[in-house]
């Protein structure tokens, strides 16, 4: 409950206004739902009194209120479900915009698939709770205080008797919502691991036909889908055998009303009127108490998600820094100085043990070594994909930890091992959104030996790349990210892992000749590059042997 109201108050609140009048008109039809069968004990008492001008008054009466009614209960609905459509695009985004921010070790602790169950099925569970949830739980209010404050004036006795089983009911009810709410958070989790194996298969499809491992998947997926189903049939039979207790507490109630309604009216103690309207009270009240099962499944299952949400937004995105990176002519000074670092899943076993190496303002560091030696680990703590630990790396004096760290990466520009490209056009996997201009792309495009290709593709730039730039050959790919780096030509520090490993002979000597124009120019950057190839190490001015995690040279 402290969970949900933190959340109304975030995102529901400024709202108010919307829930207010949607509230108003929802106890307004409230009121004509009531009143409508108390004018009608009326109409069927004046006409049996013989008294057909006031039948006839009644009748339109009753005619206008329910005319009234269907426009304040649209009116009522509109209002209230839209707030949820608006806590939902807010929602939304402000997950999107987290997730983007948090750092390298996050997405290591997490499956993909669970972050997409939880950022698409969880939100649509939130958003059904804020709106139809929100209806529901002022409709089901209005409509017992209303229709059982109406009942206890016509007769506090036959509501009393009328009121009980209704009332054992929801109890009852209430009692197997404990057990339902632990079904339905482990079906949620389920759900997030079936999303992730459908995921990581189809991304994986072609390796799954190499290897003609097709069986083996679809016995993982059906295991996964059978829990699941375990799962949600568990659900079922709750909800099979605890929700109609609801419909059989009302089925009791019209029971006792015409057993013990009908002899007090043939007493006199009831006009046959009020017991008419009593009917139409009970038939009405039972409607809202129906939807009570259905409210609760929407409360456990919103809340069951709004706390796999906020185990999302109450990630840490790491430490951020407050100073910003001093702008210059030429790219910073780099200073790392007993550097030990481990991977967060591998605590035990340090990818990094003691490096230190001083990169001076402008200069271009090579760093080679065999796979494993840290090279990449080296490069993914300078660009902060990981933080390094406190004061063992410095740019230009300066912890890189105390760095903000938006303003550090719009200083970096980085082309990764295994280069991403998105399902998008070449021209948009190179601009990243940035606006063209200055002949920058024409540039960026020359320097990476890309320029050549755009013949072969079907539409130039604006060919789509496919997921994962699957259309592409692997060269292409590594060219691709190396002129997206290229193109943000303001960078201060370059930081490449082992882009040419992809490309023939004669298309490396033009990158180098590029890079090395780069890495000379009067405002250059300061180059990192890891590389095996020899062409490539003897055009730096110094080159770092990394073997272990330790330094060798």
């Amino acid at each position: 409950m402290r969970r949900l109201l933190a959340f109304l108050r975030r995102y529901a609140a400024r709202y108010w206004l919307w829930y207010l009048a949607g509230v108003s008109f929802l106890v307004l039809t409230n009121w004509l739902a009531v009143q409508i069968p108390v004018q009608l004990a009326a109409g069927v008492d004046a006409l049996r009194a013989g008294d057909l001008g006031a039948t006839g008054h009644t009748a339109g009466l009753i005619a206008a209120m329910g005319a009234a009614m269907i426009v304040v209960r649209t009116l009522s609905r509109v209002l209230i479900f839209t707030p949820g459509r608006l806590v939902e695009y807010r929602l939304r985004g402000d997950l999107f915009a987290h997730l983007i921010r948090l750092p390298r070790s996050f997405y290591d602790r997490w499956q993909v698939g669970d972050l997409v169950s939880r950022s698409s099925n969880d939100i649509t569970f939130v958003r059904v709770l804020t709106g139809f949830g929100m209806l529901g739980f002022f409709n089901v209010s209005a409509a017992l205080l209303m229709t059982g404050s109406e009942m206890l004036r016509i007769s506090p006795e036959l509501s009393a008797m009328m009121l009980a089983p209704v009332l054992l009911a929801v109890v009852a009810v209430q009692l197997g919502a404990r057990r339902l709410f632990g079904l339905v958070h482990r079906s949620q989790s389920q759900l997030s691991e079936l999303s992730d194996h459908i995921l990581a298969s189809l991304q994986g499809v072609q390796s799954i036909q190499g290897f003609n491992a097709e069986a083996t998947f679809r016995e993982r997926f059906a295991e996964r889908s059978r829990a699941y189903m375990e799962t949600k049939l568990a659900l079922a039979r709750i909800q099979a055998l605890v929700l109609p207790l609801l419909t059989l507490g009302g089925a009791v109630a019209l029971f006792i009303l015409l057993a013990a309604g009908g002899p007090m009216a043939a007493r006199g103690e009831l006009s046959v009127g009020e017991l008419v309207a009593f009917t139409a009270l009970l038939s009405y009240l039972l409607m809202p108490l129906r939807s009570l099962g259905w409210l609760i499944s929407v409360y456990q299952r919103g809340v069951a998600s709004l706390g796999r949400i906020d185990e999302l937004l109450e990630s840490e995105a790491g430490r951020t820094g407050r100073t910003a990176p001093e702008p210059g002519p030429i790219g910073p000074a780099i200073a790392v100085r007993d550097l030990h670092f481990a991977y967060p899943e591998a605590p035990d076993s340090p990818a990094l043990s003691g490096v230190s190496v001083t990169v001076p303002a402008g200069s271009t560091l090579g760093i080679f070594g065999r796979t494993g030696a840290g090279k990449s680990t080296l490069l993914r703590l300078l660009s902060r994909a990981y933080d390094p630990p406190p004061g063992a790396v410095r740019i230009d004096g300066v912890d890189l930890r105390e760095l903000d760290l938006g303003a550090w990466r719009s200083q970096l520009a980085v082309v990764p091992q295994r280069p991403f490209l998105f399902s998008e056009t070449l021209r948009e996997n190179i601009t990243l959104g940035e606006e063209e201009g200055g002949g920058r792309l024409e540039r960026s495009l020359r320097r990476a030996a890309l320029e050549g290709e755009l013949e072969r593709l079907p539409r130039g730039l604006d060919t789509v790349v496919g997921e994962r730039g699957i259309t592409l050959s692997g060269g292409q790919r590594q060219r691709a990210a190396l002129a997206r780096a290229l193109y943000r030509e303001g960078a201060r520090l370059l930081i490449l892992d082992d882009v040419l490993s992809a490309v023939d002979h004669r298309t490396e000597q033009q990158i180098i000749a590029s890079l090395d124009a780069v890495a000379h120019r009067e405002q250059r950057p300061t180059v990192l590059i890891v590389s095996h190839r020899i062409s490539v190490l003897a055009r730096c001015d110094q080159v770092l042997v990394l073997g272990g995690g330790r330094v060798l040279d």
